[in-house]
């Protein structure tokens, strides 16, 4: 059959050419595209990472895309364009199709060759058709034998596509986890239709940009990082268009990444940019205008009169820091006439300028909340203009009181005929309206003592009380409850009022000896089991007391806070209620015919736990103040079954024999009430242990924290008095502002942190530290609005303040130390006196045997476990106060040492291991001589830690001086307390005294008035100006500032005659007596009669009382410090003087005494103030930044001088 060129076999052949053509086509394209790929993704990372290094700049991003774009280019022509761009023949892609197998053996190639042959052929000397057709049919199976050609390139293909596939996949990673520069510079080089300036990730974003600016403004500028951070910025500012930049700092705003300054005075067209860390801003342009500015701002304060406070004048005035309710006045002077402007406040409220005669404008503002302010005048135009820098208006706090008891200040025990002293202290930064006490018996009806609440409101106030428990007819078993309250002046948001922590006084029997317990924070107790009985009654107490400090607080707690409060409490009386009722449980199976002290515990328990299951329903409810009756009701029946126990064991101690098995029983029954209590009392004890030093470790953290603030303040006040003596007046609004309002948030943290430890630890120290940091945080805030203008006074004040609350803590940590190694003492002592009686106890186990031997043994052994883990206990707490005293106490660090070796070395809790193991047996006359070996380790051991104390104490003497130092700014304050209560209650009194005289006409003892009106209790005098004036009073209208007494005519300012209770008017038989007398200003009543009743003069004694005993107590510790206290001395033999009652028939000299005594109380504390701060005598001068006008003018002179030399 003759050949034909177009047959159906030849297109068959023909198109498995043309496919494994396009397959090694379609592998030059994967090949191509590997290499684009991967070129282009390096060519792209190694760009970004250029990028990142050249800061994303404009240039930067331009060049290198068009880097990459060319890059990309290159690889595409050599990858994709030079590869396809070659044309291959039938033949070529046979021969190729025999080199990938070469099993084809040429038969494709040859039937590709023949074909060609015979189409070349124009006659019929060709190949043979039949021949021809055999080739092309042969090729055929051949390459049906290869898949018609889809099984060459297989391999490779798949090859490239997985190596594209890595490629992409690596890619994505890199990208998506990779450095985030890596993104931003791909974005950037990628997204061509952002320009340069968009496509950074790195911006500096500037306010106010390009603006126009009045001309001697000042303009703050501020700069956001956005995409990276720095630790500084730099504003590059020319007013000369052809000259260079000039650098000008920026300071660190409070906002994270951000930054200002402030541009002083502009008068010519500025250009300027930002930089910061390789990044830089566009370029703006200021355009200084004829446009009027703020030349000069003036403020006043005139503060709430609640706060005593003058007015304030602040010149040159700007931020703004003040209590809320403070109306602020502002003086403006323009650079240039306007015809008026506004006052802007947090950008919604807005007051107009009033215009006064000389051209400066005045507006006024109440302050009552965090914002801003800023002036707009109006332009030539009548456009509004920016006329100052945006000012910030900080509200500083008005503090609540604070209130605590200074005396007893813990829980305590007392017979039915005791007097309880209670000394309350209370303070607020604008003064003490009132304080009040409360107490009540067994938690029922209160009763409220007024002691301060008089006509001037004070800072401090100490006052005091004595309970007088025989007139409120107890028992042993009750108890007597108390708090106070205290109350501010605040006039703006009405009276803030706090209160006290709860306390109680437990009613002890007579004639019983009683010692502190080692487990118990304070108060008496029992000793030896009555520690371990007080242990119920104890936490139930602390329970009461915790529910008490709850209901207190809820108003200032959050109501999730709250309720965990509530929780924890429930589970505590739970768990105390559930000790109760095992306890009633085993004594009610032991019950027989035994005593009947014993029936009315086992009778108690039950009522107690039924009362605490009725407190912690009202608990679970989140009614914790219902809960309160029946927590306290449970604790007057633990109190009544302790004080049974109490008695039982005393009388079975001090009786004789009888009773035969029912007195065993009764002893059995009093082991078992000692076994369980016991055990509360170990856990009591080391949970308050580890409380105690969970507290301990916060306070060095404060303590630490403090440290880096006092650093940062002081580099802060000496940067504003650089400024200040270079004469630059910055304004609060700049950086340094921000700074001192970022360590005032900071500082009011770290107080509220100590404020809740104190809630916590009820520690006063903590508490008056507190206070300090706060009023530092509002002196910082006031630093913040002057800025350098007052020359750093405010910044240095909060500087002092800071120190002072530094000193403080400082003492706690050293009298921590003390405290802690006196309790080691105590341990050592009580391990000491412990192996005593087991070795005595030992010692007479030679008479015993059988089963009383076994349980005596059972028992040491014990003892002897117990001991074995409080030696080892003891050794880890000497080690690490030992560590802990290195810094400031090295001998005592030194002998602490020694102590925690000996335990080692002397092998003590080998010996005790040892001797345990002996008494399984008979023990040997080695063992009893080791027991005495033991005794004699521990008494030296006591004796080492007593080494350790005595240098300890030595170490402390500077800080013991400090502490002096605070007990006599206490006896101050308690001394001024009391002579304005005395005040008071003498006017009161005397007021009093007039009850009664009706229609008497005119005044005793001042005659040749006209306008006297019959009086009614008294005659005063209205319409007094500046002075405190009488209630009550009718007659003698207009005088104003006199006194009007007969001598005392002409002076001003005199407090009006507080009324007259001479002789036995009204029937009243005070007058005259053994409390009567006449005063001459020294309580407000100018030569009336006043009168302190029994009651008072006998309450005022036992004050003046304990102030003697107070300051007894001073000097001992003062000459155990080693300082004179003759001074003190003096002090105390003047206190003396006020024992007695003819001290108060007398008002001139009771007044002059006690002038007498504070003064010299005041010179004293002040000395001893100088000798606590050591060689450190230099001054801190604060106070108000206002200038007396009449030296204006010459400071503003000498700092323009200052500031021309250091040009």
């Amino acid at each position: 059959m003759a050949y034909e060129p177009g047959g159906s076999r030849h297109e068959e052949l023909v198109a498995v050419i043309h496919r494994v053509r396009n397959r090694w086509r379609l592998k030059l394209a994967l090949r191509g595209a590997v290499i684009v790929v991967a070129g282009t993704l390096l060519a792209l990372l190694l760009s970004a990472s250029t990028l990142e290094a050249l800061r994303f700049s404009p240039a930067a991003i331009i060049s290198f895309r068009i880097v990459a774009l060319l890059v990309f280019a290159g690889l595409v022509m050599i990858g994709f364009v030079q590869p396809l761009r070659r044309r291959v023949s039938d033949g070529q892609v046979a021969l190729y199709l025999e080199e990938k197998d070469p099993t084809l053996q040429a038969a494709i190639l040859s039937a590709i060759e023949s074909i060609d042959a015979v189409q070349q052929s124009t006659d019929d000397r060709g190949p043979s058709p039949a021949l021809v057709d055999k080739l092309v049919e042969q090729a055929i199976e051949k390459c049906r034998a290869l898949e018609d050609g889809l099984a060459v390139e297989r391999r490779g293909l798949r090859t490239q596509v997985m190596a594209l596939g890595l490629i992409a996949a690596a890619a994505t990673l890199l990208i998506a986890f990779g450095p985030a520069f890596l993104r931003s510079g791909m974005s950037a080089l990628l997204i061509i239709s952002r320009s340069a300036e968009a496509a950074s990730p790195y911006k500096i974003e500037v306010v106010p940009g390009s603006t126009k600016v009045p001309k001697g403004a000042d303009q703050n500028v501020r700069a956001r990082l956005l995409g990276f951070s720095s630790a500084n910025a730099t504003l590059m500012v020319r007013t000369d268009p052809q000259g260079a930049f000039e650098r000008v700092p920026l300071v660190a705003a409070s906002d994270p990444g951000s930054f200002e300054g402030m541009l002083f005075h502009l008068d010519k067209s500025a250009d300027y940019y930002v930089e910061s860390n390789g990044v830089r801003s566009g370029n703006f342009r200021l355009d200084v205008v004829e446009l009027p500015t703020v030349d000069k701002l003036v403020m006043e304060y005139r503060f709430p009169a609640y706060t005593g406070l003058e007015p304030r004048t602040v010149d040159p005035g700007g931020d703004v820091a003040a209590i809320k309710g403070t109306d602020v006045h502002l003086t403006i002077t323009p650079t240039m006439a306007t015809p008026g402007g506004r006052v802007i406040l947090n950008e919604k409220e807005s007051l107009p300028l009033t215009k006064a005669a000389d051209g400066t404008f005045a507006a006024s503002f109440s302050v009552k909340e965090q914002g801003f302010y800023k002036i707009e005048l109006e332009g030539p135009a009548g456009e509004k203009v920016n006329a100052s820098p945006q000012y910030t208006i900080d509200v500083l706090t008005d503090q609540t009181p604070s209130v605590h008891f200074n005396k007893p200040g813990r829980d305590t025990n007392a017979t039915p005929v005791e007097e309880v002293f209670a000394e309350v202290r209370a303070d607020d930064d604008y003064g003490v309206k009132s304080v009040d006490m409360f107490y009540s018996v067994n938690g029922g009806e209160e009763k409220t003592v007024h002691l301060f609440g008089g006509s001037k409101a004070l800072p401090e106030v100490t006052a005091s009380h004595t309970i007088y428990l025989e007139e409120l007819g107890l028992k042993p078993g009750d108890f007597v409850s108390y708090y106070a309250k205290a109350a501010d002046n605040d006039a703006v948001d009405g009276s803030q009022t706090t209160t006290s922590d709860i306390y109680f006084v437990q009613i002890r029997p007579f004639k019983k000896d009683y010692k502190p317990a080692q487990s118990m924070a304070g108060g008496g107790g029992g000793g030896g089991a009555g520690d371990q009985v007080g242990q119920l009654s104890q936490q139930q107490r602390e329970i009461v007391a915790a529910t008490f400090n709850i209901v207190r607080d809820r108003a200032k707690m959050p109501a999730d806070k709250f309720r965990e409060q509530a929780v924890f409490l429930t589970l505590a009386q739970a768990k105390l209620r559930q000790q109760v009722e095992e306890l009633s449980g085993k004594m009610n199976s032991r019950l027989d015919a035994v005593d009947p002290a014993f029936k009315a515990i086992a009778e108690a328990l039950p009522k107690a736990a039924k009362e605490m299951a009725a407190a912690e329903n009202n608990l679970k409810g989140l009614q914790a103040k219902e809960a309160l009756s029946p927590e306290q009701r449970a604790l007057k029946l633990l109190q009544d079954a302790e004080q049974q126990y109490e008695v039982q064991v005393s009388q079975q101690r001090g009786g004789g024999g009888g009773g035969g098995g029912q007195n065993q029983m009764s002893e059995d029954l009093a082991d078992l009430f000692e076994l369980e209590l016991d055990k509360l009392a170990n856990q009591y004890e080391m949970q308050q242990r580890a409380e105690q030093q969970g507290a301990d470790r916060q306070v060095d953290e404060i303590a630490e924290k403090l440290k880096e603030l006092a650093r940062r303040q002081q580099q802060e006040a000496e940067r504003q008095q650089r400024m200040a003596a270079q004469g630059q007046q910055s304004s609060g609004g700049g950086g340094g502002g921000e700074a001192q309002r970022q360590l005032a948030k900071e500082l009011e943290e770290a107080a509220r942190r100590l404020q809740q430890l104190t809630r916590e630890q009820q520690r006063q120290d903590l508490a008056d530290a507190a206070r300090q940091l706060q009023d530092a945080a509002n002196a910082m805030r006031q630093a913040a609005a002057n800025g350098s203008r007052d020359a750093g006074a405010q910044a240095a004040s909060a500087l002092d303040k800071i120190r002072e609350a530094q000193q403080r803590l400082s003492r706690n940590q050293n009298g921590r130390s003390e405290r802690d190694v006196q309790d080691a003492k105590r341990q050592a002592e009580a391990l000491a006196d412990e192996q005593k009686q087991i070795a005595s106890e030992v010692q007479g186990m030679d008479g015993m045997s059988g089963a009383a031997k076994d349980a005596k043994a059972q028992s040491l052994q014990a003892r002897k476990d117990a001991m074995d883990q409080k030696l080892g206990q003891l050794q880890d707490q000497l080690e690490k106060l030992a560590n802990g005293a290195r810094g400031n106490a090295r001998d005592a660090a030194r002998k602490l040492d020694e102590a925690a070796g000996s335990i080692t070395d002397k092998r003590m809790r080998e010996k005790v291991r040892y001797t345990k193991n002996t008494l399984r047996g008979q023990p040997s006359d080695y063992a009893k001589a080791m027991e005495s070996d033991i005794q004699s380790n521990l008494e030296a051991l006591k004796n080492k830690i007593g080494d350790a104390e005595s240098a300890m104490g030595q170490a402390n003497k500077q800080d013991a001086v400090g502490r002096a130092a605070d007990k006599a700014r206490d006896l101050v304050r308690g001394m001024e307390s009391l002579d304005q209560r005395m005040r008071d209650r003498a006017q009161q009194n005397a007021r009093n005294g007039q009850q009664g005289q009706q229609g008497q006409q005119g005044q005793q003892g001042r005659a040749g008035q006209p306008g006297q009106q019959g009086q009614q209790g008294q005659a005063g005098q209205q319409g007094r100006q500046g002075q405190a004036g009488q209630q009550g009073q009718a007659g003698q209208q207009g005088q104003q500032g006199q006194a009007g007494q007969a001598g005392q005519a002409g002076q001003q300012g005199q407090q009006a005659q507080a009324g007259q209770a001479g002789g036995n008017q009204g029937g009243n038989g005070y007058a005259g007596g053994a409390y009567g007398g006449r005063y001459d200003n020294g309580y407000g009543v100018n030569r009336g009669t006043y009168r302190f009743d029994p009651a008072d003069a006998r309450q005022f004694r036992n004050d003046f009382r304990e102030w003697q005993n107070d300051a007894q107590a001073l000097r001992r510790e003062l000459a155990k410090a080693g300082v004179e206290t003759k001074d003190l001395d003096q002090i105390l033999r003047d206190l003396r003087a006020f024992d007695s009652d003819a001290a108060f028939t007398d008002g001139n000299s009771l007044a002059a005494l006690q002038q007498a005594a504070l003064d010299k109380l005041k010179k004293f504390e002040f000395a001893l103030r100088r000798k606590a701060e050591g060689g450190d005598q230099a001054l801190s001068l604060s106070g108000s930044d206002e200038v007396p006008s009449g030296f204006r003018q010459a400071i503003e002179e000498y700092y323009r001088a200052l500031a021309k030399k250091q040009q």
